[in-house]
């Protein structure tokens, strides 16, 4: 099994916090006034959209990012010794 330390630090934990929100916002617009794009389109884009904030509530939740630690990103900077509790 694989751990990924916290690697997400504050200002980026904000960000995704705030990007996700937006994205559930235009998912939720997509479903409310997207019916001139025709049923199918629209539920793929509140589809699409929904999983990308979920992707970014989860991550600034977690505090970990795959993505951070395959490219060796580190915007934590806390103590780590809240990784190993």
């Amino acid at each position: 099994m694989v751990v990924v330390k916290r690697n997400v630090g504050e200002t980026e934990k904000t960000v995704r916090l705030l990007g996700g929100l937006v994205f559930v916002g235009m998912s939720m617009a997509t479903v409310a006034f997207g019916e001139s794009l025709g049923a199918d389109i629209q539920g793929l884009v509140a589809t699409a959209t929904l999983l990308v904030a979920a992707v970014l509530l989860a991550s600034a939740g977690a505090q970990t990012c795959p993505a951070n630690y395959v490219l060796g990103r580190d915007t934590y900077g806390g103590d780590r010794s809240e990784d190993d509790a």
